[in-house]
């Protein structure tokens, strides 16, 4: 072998540290050609920089190469002798992905599917793994004193391996386990109390039925919840995060589902994680339409640190999305037909469609019209499929919404099918009980943000993306929720409802709705210069948003607040939120959440302080916990004479009908049998305001009573029990229901008592299981009685169009009501039946 060190006239062969200079000397596939200007320009301010600073976040534009940055980084540190280094990923799907980059452009890097290697551990490669390796109670990286030093480490797309860090950290036990049985046991009371129909459901297996346990309960029964779980750490559903918890358990919180139980710490224990919590160097990759407020929590970085990411000023958007909501452009543009038109195969296609969709539930259409629905075992193969061009058939994706890339071909019409929601029982909680508040729109929205990125991943990429559902389109119609959007995104939505109207005016002129539709799409598909243009002109002005600092300081506040209690300075946590409280950056929906918490950080000092705090939570949004020493309730009232004026004020809310429109198919579009329970009497509680009534959730916000209740006038009430989910096909009301409603009735006449009330079950059968009796007269309102009601309701709404909602005739609006068989007389008389006894 030739010594080459005698032939470099003295010099000794170094290995450059600078990242660019490093780029350089990598032995690269010839088709890889110099660094992006992007790339090597936050190459450069990392290298300036990152010997001062611990944590930096990098943000670049989606498809500029963000792998690449952080491999180079990563090389640049082992370079300068400082390793280990390691580069994570938000799932093993991205490993292998990470790894062929890394490949063809001459970098080193290994894996691990058991115990570290040695190459990565004495200085000699990236490793690439993914976030659940490092993080976990049996992480082979060690826990506390025990884990490996690492020079640095990098999180590819933080914000996913937060989310799957926040999974690792928390036990979720199923049914099926006698861990379940056991804690069901000992907090069955209490759950009762929180929601006595609520908790029947959860007896009752119901999946979607959950009730938190009441953390008075839960710090009571420590030791009974430590015993129950050692007794059976040993399941795979416990013991990776037991290590983790098994002594922090006063510091996490529990819901119990008819499916599942979970529990998890209200922040990561990410100290124990030595490895990550003392690296000399983090890195964290963002994408420029993210806002990274919730890594304070998340990943506990510094408000400083989001504050202050490498970001390549030079650009300012990158690729082209024509976001369509095709019910706004005409109601016959409905999902059912379009998931029907998108989910058929096809022959000699030239590039591929894409559906995605929050639940396997919501992808049977698309199955039964032959699309391929992915999970976790086959979504790589499939993926890989598109990449080499296979498209006959349309691939749906169920609840992935970060983490695949779809370029280029690989998908031209991507459809975003309904709201996403959370798989995590903690995250339903905070989404029923404060749906408005900052941190649960800001979840939303990047949540939907990220799923409709997957398409368009470079600077020259395009995609057509279709929003169906009319939660969906309510969500990105509102501008409200259309703040919690980066400028890009946000200016793209607005594009997409700008190209509605145009549509709508062509449909005007004669123009069959279909054409209309499949006309935009042809113009973007075609790459069609006048759009292309008018795209390029309206997104022009867009300019990135710094961090939202509302948001930051928020999640900051909750930090500090939940550290301080955990050090046992109960006065200083309490402390933080009344600062937090008195700021004003706290919407009024949202305050009680926080008086809550205030309550919890009392309970352990001061119990009567704790407990005038949780009534005051109650108070403040029902939806909360409801104290341990019981509620008044409150009667719900209304006066007849003002309805009209209330109908107008509803009306009114709205700027103009299609804002009207959209928010009244949402509402009636979850009035439909087969519709999850809280989101049907939800919308049944905004119907009543809608139609000029007062309404309320008994159930939800007392914690007892019936699913709904309506104040028509006066004297009368109806008095609702919601039997959505039932199979339609279901032969009788059984004696269970009975009951439900037999005890509704009881609390019915104890709080109202003079008072009458309608009594209808919303049921698809008419008729009462031998078994089962009712002890007050009830109603049945099946399923042709529920589609007649949101009939009269579509119609009369709809006859609001073309009308200046600041002019609106009283008159006028009562014989709207009259006409459109929704006065009081009609309501109490059409819309339901009598019940048959089954002998």
């Amino acid at each position: 072998m030739v010594n080459f060190k005698k032939h470099l006239a003295g010099k000794v062969a170094t290995k450059p540290v600078d990242p660019v200079a490093l780029y350089g000397t990598l032995d690269r596939a010839h088709d890889k050609g110099p660094l992006r200007p992007a790339q090597e320009a936050i190459l450069m301010a990392w290298h300036q920089t990152q010997a001062k600073t611990r944590d930096v976040i990098v943000k670049l534009h989606t498809g500029q190469g963000k792998t690449l940055v952080g491999l180079l980084m990563l090389q640049s540190r082992l370079n300068a002798e400082k390793s280990p280094v390691v580069y994570l990923c938000p799932d093993h799907f991205l490993i292998n992905q990470t790894c062929e980059q890394a490949k063809q452009f001459g970098i080193r890097t290994c894996t691990s599917d058991g115990d570290l290697p040695e190459e990565f551990l004495n200085g000699d490669r990236i490793l690439v793994t993914s976030a659940s390796k490092l993080f976990n109670g049996m992480t082979k990286f060690g826990l506390h004193r025990q884990s490996i030093q690492l020079d640095t480490v990098l999180m590819d797309d933080a914000h996913a391996c937060a989310d799957r860090i926040r999974e690792q950290c928390r036990i979720r036990i199923p049914r099926d386990e006698p861990a379940y049985a056991g804690l069901l046991a000992l907090f069955g009371t209490e759950l009762e109390q929180q929601g006595t129909g609520t908790f029947a459901e959860i007896e009752n297996e119901k999946r979607d039925a959950f009730l938190p346990v009441p953390y008075w309960s839960w710090l009571a029964h420590e030791s009974e919840i430590a015993s129950i779980l050692a007794q059976n750490s040993d399941r795979q559903s416990i013991k990776f995060s037991w290590p983790l918890l098994k002594d922090m358990l006063k510091h996490c919180q529990c819901i119990v589902s008819g499916a599942a139980i979970e529990i998890e710490p209200y922040v990561a224990p990410l100290d124990a994680f030595g490895s990550y919590a003392k690296a000399a160097h983090r890195i964290f990759m963002s994408a420029t339409v993210t806002d990274d407020a919730f890594l304070v929590k998340g990943l506990q970085l510094s408000p400083e640190t989001i504050s202050n990411p490498l970001t390549y000023a030079k650009e300012t958007w990158s690729g082209e999305k024509m976001i369509l909501l095709p019910s706004v452009i005409h109601e016959d543009l409905d999902r059912d037909r379009l998931v029907k038109w998108l989910a058929t195969p096809g022959d000699k296609r030239k590039f591929g469609r894409v559906g995605l969709t929050p639940s396997a539930a919501r992808s049977k259409d698309w199955e039964s019209y032959g699309a391929i629905i992915t999970d976790k075992t086959n979504v790589g193969e499939i993926i890989d499929g598109l990449r080499k061009g296979d498209y006959e058939k349309t691939v749906v994706l169920v609840n992935r919404y970060d983490g695949i890339d779809l370029p280029d071909s690989t998908c031209r019409i991507l459809m975003f099918d309904s709201k996403p929601f959370s798989e995590s029982l903690i995250d339903l909680y905070a989404e029923r009980v404060r749906p408005n508040s900052k941190a649960t729109l800001t979840k939303a929205m990047r949540t939907i943000e990220q799923g409709m990125g997957r398409s368009v991943r470079g600077e020259k990429d395009y995609s057509v993306i279709i929003v169906v559902g009319s939660e969906l389109v309510r969500t990105l119609r509102d501008a409200t929720s259309r703040q919690y959007l980066s400028p890009q995104f946000a200016k793209q939505v607005e594009i997409g409802i700008e190209l509605g109207k145009m549509a709508k005016q062509e449909i005007s002129d004669g123009e069959a709705p279909l054409d209309a539709f499949n006309g935009l799409i042809r113009q973007c598909l075609t790459r069609d210069d006048d759009w292309k243009t008018y795209y390029g002109e309206q997104m022009a002005d867009v300019a990135p948003a710094g961090a939202n600092n509302a948001i930051l300081n928020i999640y900051a506040a909750e930090l500090k607040a939940e550290k301080a209690y955990m050090a046992g300075d109960y006065g200083a946590a309490a402390a933080i939120l009344q600062s937090l409280l008195d700021s004003g950056s706290v919407d009024a929906d949202d305050k009680g959440w926080y008086l809550q918490e205030r309550a919890r950080y009392f309970h352990s000092s001061a119990r009567l302080d704790s407990q005038d705090q949780q009534k005051a939570a109650h108070k403040s949004n029902m939806l909360l916990l409801k104290p341990a020493t019981g509620v008044k309730v409150t009667k719900l009232t209304v006066r007849s004479q003002g309805r009209v004026e209330r109908v107008q004020k509803w009306i009114r809310s709205f700027d103009n009908y299609g804002n009207l429109d959209v928010a009244v198919s949402d509402i009636l579009g979850r009035l439909v049998f087969g519709v999850k329970a809280d989101k049907f009497e939800h919308a049944l509680n905004e119907l009543a305001f809608a139609l000029g009534f007062a309404g309320e959730r008994p159930d939800a916000e007392w914690k007892e009573g019936p699913d709904n209740l309506w104040a028509l006038d006066d004297d009368h009430y109806l008095l609702i029990e919601c039997k959505s989910e039932v199979d339609v096909t279901r032969a009788e009301i059984n004696k269970r229901e009975a009951e439900q409603m037999n005890r509704s009735c009881a609390w019915f006449d104890k709080h109202y008592p003079g008072f009458g009330a309608k009594r209808i079950i919303i049921h698809p059968s008419g008729k009462i299981q031998s078994a089962a009796a009712f002890t007050h007269e009830v109603e049945g309102m099946r399923e042709n009685d529920l589609k007649k009601l949101m009939k009269s309701c579509r119609a009369f709404f709809k006859s609001f169009e073309g009308l200046n909602f600041k002019d609106l005739s009283d008159e006028h609006t009562q014989k709207l009501i009259d006409l459109h068989n929704l006065s009081v007389s009609a309501i109490l008389s059409s819309y339901s039946q009598k019940l048959k006894n089954l002998k």
